[in-house]
């Protein structure tokens, strides 16, 4: 994100701080999950989701007045109205996202809300304390790790960089290699 030609329209600029907010939040779940600060670093997922999805739909969906009132604080569209818009358009209608908020949002809403997800892995079974499995730690961060993927990818479109589009997808394709290969 830093260094790209951004465009200055209102549109863009929106969209570009909600990615680069999300970029932000996946550096800080490796940072927190390098400390072994897992509950927080798990509290922030959610929000690069989330991040993610506001900023293609501030980009491509947005009226002007939603960008205003997004603008002003006054801001109200529930997030399936936003995904349902996104995936109605070209690239992306195949409901990848929906289906991501489907399997994965009470789970995130739980360890941002600090539910019961959260604070069953605060017990194990003698003290209190963090205590998150190893798998769910690599399964958080291959989560997020695929949205700031995402996120690049998507900032490279806006900015038309197609050095770095490719360099996103190639980077796309050695991770789903590497995760296959798990």
């Amino acid at each position: 994100m830093h260094g790209l030609a951004w465009p200055s329209d209102t549109r863009s600029i929106l969209s570009g701080g909600c990615l680069d907010v999300a970029l932000e939040h996946h550096e800080a779940i490796i940072l927190l999950v390098k400390n072994k600060h897992i509950g927080s670093a798990f509290a922030l997922v959610r929000c690069v989701f989330e991040a993610y999805i506001r900023a293609v739909w501030l980009h491509r969906c947005a009226s002007d007045s939603e960008l205003e009132s997004f603008q002003n604080e006054k801001f109200s569209k529930k997030f399936d109205d936003m995904l349902s818009e996104i995936e109605a358009m070209e690239g992306f209608d195949a409901g990848i996202l929906s289906e991501v908020k489907k399997h994965w949002w009470s789970p995130m809403n739980s360890f941002t809300h600090c539910g019961n997800a959260q604070v069953a892995r605060r017990y194990n079974g003698m003290a209190i304390g963090p205590d998150y499995d190893e798998e769910e730690v690599f399964e958080a961060l291959r989560f997020v790790g695929t949205i700031a993927l995402l996120v690049v990818g998507y900032a490279a479109g806006q900015v038309s960089d197609m050095t770095l589009q490719q360099s996103v997808l190639k980077k796309i394709d050695e991770f789903s290699k590497e995760l296959a290969s798990r």
